[in-house]
């Protein structure tokens, strides 16, 4: 199954990421750098979260129970949304106290130290980028991207303490030694600032996800599509689809007018061609389909029905 597949990928950049962050945070020390110690702290968060990532992969890939009748796909949004959150909190506090940093005069850093670090997060950070976005295209899994754009940023963020510290050894060179006090934490700022509006976007996605957000319209014209090439044979006349996205489930309920009496077997058997070309393109998609003779009822059913029902309370 694609998410024991899922699974061995992210408890293989688990051991990873725990490692870097480790070093990461060693190599702060000795060097005396914040925007280091965020490199490395920001990996030894993201080995946690990873970890939990394993646990929601086979978590959503349960089937419904009596606790959840209807699986635990919202559970990947939620994960996404706290992990985010976390890594927002992680940024700003380090963001702070690099702007006190700056108000206390700078301070210095031994750039031999980060050197050898930020070579190999470099190098690390981009090979498992590779890995994770490869898996998440593969298995069109959000789990596997969000965690690819965390090792993304990581890299970028080793980037910009290399080159820091190729700045600091500038400035010294040619005299200028004191504003070399001022560019790790200078730096630790701009990169939370440029680090913000991903992680801001990342979560408000999530969230509009537990919301109830519809799925973009490519997915609805192509299910749309799918619908039309039946339409002559079943003798259907008109159809709406309501779709809600969590993670990467679809759910959708799909409301089909026949011109005729086409009976059961035939609506069965039209039904069970279009489930199984929506699956063959979405294959975390849980879609019920209605046939009927008579429209009109649809809007005592929900979805409908509710948007009936706030009508008639304000009307009286």
């Amino acid at each position: 199954m694609n998410n024991e597949k899922e699974i061995k990928i992210i408890r293989g950049t688990t051991i990873v990421c725990f490692l870097f962050g480790v070093l990461g945070v060693a190599f702060a020390f000795l060097a005396g750098s914040k925007s280091m110690m965020l490199d490395g702290l920001y990996s030894l968060l993201q080995s946690l979260f990873i970890l939990l990532s394993s646990f929601i992969v086979s978590l959503i890939g349960r089937k419904e129970d009596e606790k959840y009748n209807f699986g635990y796909t919202a559970f990947e949004p939620f994960f996404i949304i706290i992990r985010t959150v976390m890594l927002l909190v992680l940024n700003l506090s380090l963001a702070w106290s690099s702007v006190l940093s700056i108000i206390g005069g700078g301070y210095r850093v031994e750039a031999s130290y980060g050197l050898i670090f930020t070579a190999l997060s470099i190098f690390g950070c981009s090979i498992v980028y590779v890995i994770l976005i490869k898996g998440a295209r593969k298995f069109k899994s959000p789990i596997l991207k969000a965690e690819s754009r965390s090792w993304i940023n990581d890299a970028l963020l080793s980037v910009a303490v290399l080159l820091s510290f190729l700045l600091m050894y500038i400035f010294d060179k040619i005299g200028l030694a004191y504003i070399a006090s001022y560019i790790d934490p200078s730096l630790t700022i701009i990169f939370v600032i440029t680090l913000l509006p991903v992680l801001f976007k990342q979560m408000l996605s999530s969230v509009s996800q537990l919301l109830g957000r519809s799925p973009t319209k490519d997915v609805k014209e192509k299910m749309s599509q799918i619908i039309k090439k039946y339409s002559t044979e079943y003798s259907i006349s008109s159809f709406k689809i309501y779709s809600i996205s969590q993670g990467r489930s679809i759910s959708s309920v799909i409301h089909v007018t026949v011109k005729e009496d086409i009976g059961i077997a035939r609506a069965d058997e039209a039904r069970g061609l279009i489930l199984k070309d929506i699956i063959s393109l979405f294959p975390w998609a849980d879609t019920d389909i209605v046939f009927t003779l008579d429209p009109s009822w649809f809007r005592y059913s929900i979805p409908e029905a509710q948007a009936l029902s706030l009508s008639a309370r304000s009307a009286q």
